[in-house]
């Protein structure tokens, strides 16, 4: 008979492993960068996304619906996505406590209570979020807090409150989980500069602001910052652009600190951005425009597919959805992240981009998903399907190449059968292993000639 104390010992050895597991895990599952490219454990990662800015504007502290962001996360990842930017404030009116003087001192309850689920369904559905802080709608005069967040720009000592008070404590509260991909400072800040109705704020204080949030993002976390620049022109100094006024020499002119610097860019491409310069999915590299330093990546795009405005300010369709992310890859881009998931504007939504997400997905299934197990069934063109992710949270999705499956079953180490939903959409299987408790599982597949099976690993 085993003693108390051997068993005593395999507990705590069990739960050291276990600790080490997780924490090796998610060490694993963070994109960090490599060069030119984003990289997960060491392999490349494409961010083949969308951008879900809201469900109901404004929606941390405000009407924030956890069954939306849940169903929305598992549209994405059903429709082969691996990643998501979301506005974490709208226009600054609801979330961040702001006096009218423009001090900021932090955040309410139910701000980072909604914030706290979304991460949780985030990490669940592991779908990698891009949180994108503030846009330029906080200083437009439309907005009831507008005199307030022109008033923190203004001051070195109110952009301080922004960051101790609300940024640091965010980047603490979320650093650890890996899905927490990246900041993206704020939303085209330079409609901040260049729309009176924004208050043409001049480039030092922007550039001041940038410089600070980066600065603490780095020296606070491994989360990677970014700038959804609204079009490429300022942020590059090849011929016909403005300048790159988010290089690192700019930034760190305003805030004089080393840790003052973008890991990615992420411009927006519209039909105006692409009629004046050019179009990422069909010939333009991030060499083009001297910015081919660090991985570069298209922020916002039409879901609808590539446009090019004509000399009568039409949007011509120049590049069909289809084929925009295998193009934005094939030019150098790391990442396209179509405008938007859920419809927000006539910019199309999910329905519209999937093709191009399953295209991408179907040619280059490692660089989505770095899970991703390849089970070969060569009886059947083309001859394997694929399982992903693995390790195991939330969702389990099985890629079935077009024929029926049969007996998918799930059994614990001991021989039984553990019960699992399925859900099935585009020829992609949703096995929801939620409420399937923490272990190694054995999933068989069936495909009538065949049978297959392969270890699961459920955190």
């Amino acid at each position: 008979m085993r003693s108390n104390k051997s068993r005593f010992s395999l507990i705590v050895f069990f739960s050291l492993f276990m600790n080490i597991f997780l924490n090796f895990n998610s060490v694993a599952q963070r994109i960090t960068v490599d060069g030119t490219m984003f990289t997960v454990g060491g392999h490349e990662i494409f961010m083949n996304g969308v951008n879900t800015p809201w469900d109901n504007w404004n929606d941390f502290g405000g009407a924030y619906d956890h069954d939306f962001w849940d169903r929305e996360f598992q549209r994405i990842r059903q429709a082969g996505g691996n990643s998501s930017r979301i506005w974490i404030t709208c226009n600054g009116n609801i979330g961040i406590n702001i006096s009218d003087g423009g001090e900021v001192a932090g955040a309410t309850d139910k701000h980072w209570q909604d914030l706290d689920d979304l991460f949780s369904l985030a990490e669940s559905h592991q779908v990698y979020i891009m949180a994108t802080l503030i846009s330029f709608d906080h200083t437009k005069n439309s907005n009831s807090k507008f005199q307030a967040w022109r008033n923190m720009l203004a001051s070195d000592t109110l952009v301080g409150s922004y960051i101790n008070n609300y940024l640091v404590p965010f980047l603490n509260r979320y650093k650890g989980n890996p899905y927490l991909w990246s900041i993206d400072a704020c939303n085209e800040i330079e409609w901040m500069h260049e729309n009176a109705e924004n208050g043409q704020t001049g480039w030092p204080r922007l550039q001041y602001f940038v410089a600070r949030v980066a600065a603490a993002v780095h020296k606070n976390s491994d989360v990677l910052v970014t700038l959804g620049s609204a079009a490429v022109k300022w942020n590059s100094t090849a011929p016909g652009c403005e300048g790159n006024f988010w290089s690192d020499q700019s930034l760190q002119a305003q805030y004089e600190s080393p840790d003052a610097f973008l890991d990615f860019y992420s411009p927006h491409f519209y039909g105006w951005v692409v009629r004046w310069f050019g179009d990422f999915a069909l010939d333009k590299k991030p060499s083009d425009f001297l910015i081919n330093d660090r991985p570069c990546m298209v922020g916002e795009g039409p879901a609808t597919g590539v446009y090019r405005q004509n000399t009568a300010g039409i949007d011509i369709l120049e590049v069909p959805i289809k084929d925009a992310y295998t193009g934005a890859y094939k030019n150098g881009w790391k990442g396209f992240l179509a405008w938007t998931s859920n419809g927000v504007d006539d910019n199309g939504s999910l329905d519209d981009c999937r093709v191009g997400l399953l295209n991408f997905y179907g040619k280059n299934p490692g660089l989505v998903s770095q899970s991703v197990t390849e089970i070969p069934f060569p009886e059947v063109s083309p001859g394997k399907i694929k399982v992903y992710p693995n390790p195991v949270d939330g969702y389990l999705y099985i890629d079935n190449p077009g024929y029926k499956l049969r007996n998918i079953l799930v059994y614990d180490m001991t021989g039984r059968e553990v019960p699992v939903q399925f859900y099935n959409e585009n020829n992609i299987l949703t096995m929801d292993f939620g409420s399937v408790s923490p272990g190694v599982y054995l999933l068989t597949i069936n495909s009538g000639i065949q049978k297959r099976s392969i270890r699961i690993f459920k955190k």
